[in-house]
């Protein structure tokens, strides 16, 4: 009955894909947007079997956590409908009478719990929601998350497309082919909620400067905010000042990009630091040190065995920046290929030699100057700065792997934004099939 029901699932979904209008990519058919969709079920297919062999204690499988505690959630559906819809819209839930839920529930409070919101509690709740059409069947479930990433996904890229006109193939492998973002964005994780939130807010922010929908920009702007500040706030809290930047360059021109997104930024860090003198919960450096504290309380409590050596951090900017180069190390080189016989960590390792290969290769054939600079500021900045703080925070290599993949297509995206494709291929002409685009 699983697969009898993700297969109609899976055709439902196509059938949206080619009938909607909102997948309608420029230079690919719904066809190739199907294609994606479904190698990423396969890809999330693929990493319920990883984890049903390697990752046994389901109380700690990160994919299988925080379905299981749904099912706590979903039933009372059956007995009290209030409480289940309390629980879900998270209205009137915090009193001690829904303890009598949360206890039964294995990953709702955290072992080191801290004034952070428990971002936790969004994907219990995505799931216990998912249980009304999935039966309680899991790899339904990996159908809706593969189609909520690629949604978001085909949003991110159907933002960046009218800036690489000429280089259609090179973001169409940056947004939806890269090995973390079809994994990790493929599995009943947040991952793929926070790449749909993202993807939407981005798209939609710029289709409402721009006049298109107004309405439903609007709505789908405010609803992925909301979406995205209960699963990753900082996500949001990166994003705004470039979405700001970005407006501002829509509104008048890209001209004088870089000064218009540096100006915004230095006021959205002058506003960060001295925020916390308004709002005392919103101390952004405190909240990055108590995070990292947490994450190494957890790893050493569990006794993870990707855990890294990392200085603890200092309530203090100066910390901050002293420990930002390791954590870029870690981020980019970690794990190495060598490192571990987990085929997730040869994965990763592999896609780091890939990752920096590809650095080299566009910054050796760097064309600074027909590129929009605003567009480069946006994808690298989200990029850098997401990178960093990961490295940051999370001092577990299998949790670093997770948590960097939002930043990996802006990455990827501004090294091909940078890249001179005809003195390429000029070089290597055998590139041709790969990276010409029909009509080119």
């Amino acid at each position: 009955m699983e697969i009898i029901l993700a297969i109609l699932y899976c055709i439902l979904f196509i059938f949206l894909i080619y009938k909607l209008k909102f997948f309608q990519i420029d230079g690919f058919s719904p066809r190739a947007v199907s294609v994606v969709f479904l190698i990423k079920v396969i890809a999330g297919v693929v990493l319920y079997i990883i984890y049903s062999h390697y990752y046994t204690d389901r109380n700690t499988a990160d994919i299988f956590k925080y379905f299981d505690d749904s099912k706590v959630m979903y039933d009372t559906l059956f007995t009290k409908p209030r409480d289940f819809f309390q629980m879900i819209t998270g209205i009137g839930n915090d009193t001690p009478y829904f303890n009598q839920y949360y206890h039964q529930m294995n990953n709702w409070f955290r072992v080191f719990e801290s004034n952070i919101y428990n971002d936790s509690h969004t994907i219990i709740r995505v799931n216990a929601l998912m249980r009304v059409f999935s039966l309680g069947y899991y790899n339904v479930h990996t159908v809706f998350m593969c189609f909520l990433s690629l949604t978001g996904l085909v949003a991110l890229y159907k933002f960046f497309v009218p800036f690489m006109r000429d280089r259609r193939r090179e973001l169409f492998f940056a947004v939806f082919l890269l090995p973390s973002v079809l994994f990790w964005g493929s599995g009943v994780l947040k991952e793929g909620i926070l790449i749909f939130g993202m993807g939407m807010l981005i798209y939609y922010t710029d289709c409402l400067v721009r006049g298109k929908e107004r309405i439903k920009s609007f709505l789908w702007l405010f609803a992925s905010t909301i979406l995205l500040l209960y699963v990753k706030f900082y996500v949001v809290a990166t994003l705004f000042p470039l979405l700001i930047a970005h407006v501002w360059c829509v509104k008048t021109s890209y001209r004088h990009a870089l000064l218009k997104y540096g100006g915004v930024l230095l006021i959205a860090a002058v506003a960060g630091l001295n925020l916390h003198y308004l709002l005392p919960q919103f101390d952004f450096v405190t909240i990055a040190v108590q995070k990292q504290h947490d994450f190494i309380n957890l790893a050493n409590e569990v006794k993870s065995g990707s855990i890294i050596g990392m200085a603890p951090l200092e309530y203090s900017w100066i910390s901050l920046l002293k420990n930002t180069p390791q954590a870029f190390f870690n981020v980019l080189f970690r794990p190495f290929i060598f490192e571990s016989g987990s085929p997730l960590f040869l994965l990763a390792g592999a896609e780091n030699i890939m990752i920096i290969f590809i650095a080299v290769v566009c910054l050796i054939y760097a064309n600074f100057r027909p590129v929009n600079k605003g567009i480069l500021s946006f994808a690298l900045i989200f990029a850098l700065f997401t990178l960093a703080l990961t490295g940051l925070i999370t001092p577990v290599i299998g949790a670093i792997v997770r948590y960097k993949v939002p930043a990996l297509p802006f990455l990827i995206i501004a090294l091909f934004l940078i890249f001179d494709k005809e003195r390429f291929l000029r070089r290597f002409p055998f590139f041709e099939r790969f990276l010409r685009d029909d009509g080119e």
